[in-house]
């Protein structure tokens, strides 16, 4: 759980070189950040964290975030909103279960590019029985510019089974999601 003092977290991007220096990363920092309502996040309380885009989050072709890096970002702020609410990977992998994604709509609304200060913001839509809608916004956090929106369908997977299971209720209270079917 978070305990005041930011969280630090780091996306490794390969690269061609075999350096592994951190500060070459993209790096996350888990803080309340307030969403500017022109934004449209309809809760009041969603997941955020800023985040300062490294030279490593660049494609080859052009100096700009390629589409794949977004989703590895969208990926790792889900992974770190599940460690914030007591629900790591780690300890899914301990009970034998992990979410899966089994449906990402991405829109790519505007670039962004080496430096940029941006801010990320996730939260859940809709729970169902086995299955959670996990909705992600990253903005441009100096003019509130949205960059990227995506929608993700988490399928909720017993791993011995290899087959989708009820989500605990006590992980969907710490979901809160807006909506439960």
């Amino acid at each position: 759980m978070h305990d005041g003092a930011p969280e630090r977290a780091f996306v490794n991007t390969p690269v061609e070189s075999d350096t592994t220096s951190p500060a070459l990363d993209s790096e996350f920092v888990i803080e309340q950040i307030e969403v500017p309502s022109a934004l449209g996040v309809p809760t009041p309380a969603p997941f955020t964290l800023a985040l300062q885009v490294s030279v490593r989050s660049l494609g080859s072709t052009i100096a700009h975030v390629s589409n794949v890096e977004y989703v590895r970002w969208i990926d790792r702020i889900a992974e770190l909103h599940g460690t914030q609410i007591g629900s790591s990977r780690a300890q899914l992998l301990a009970q034998d279960r992990l979410w899966f994604v089994s449906r990402h709509e991405v829109d790519y609304l505007g670039e962004s590019f080496a430096r940029d200060q941006l801010a990320c913001a996730t939260w859940i839509s809709r729970a169902g029985r086995t299955t959670i809608q996990r909705e992600t916004l990253i903005w441009r956090r100096q003019c509130a510019s949205p960059i990227c929106r995506a929608s993700s369908r988490w399928v909720y997977i017993d791993l011995t089974a290899r087959k989708p299971t009820r989500i605990p209720q006590s992980e969907l209270e710490s979901l809160q999601p807006l909506v439960r079917r």
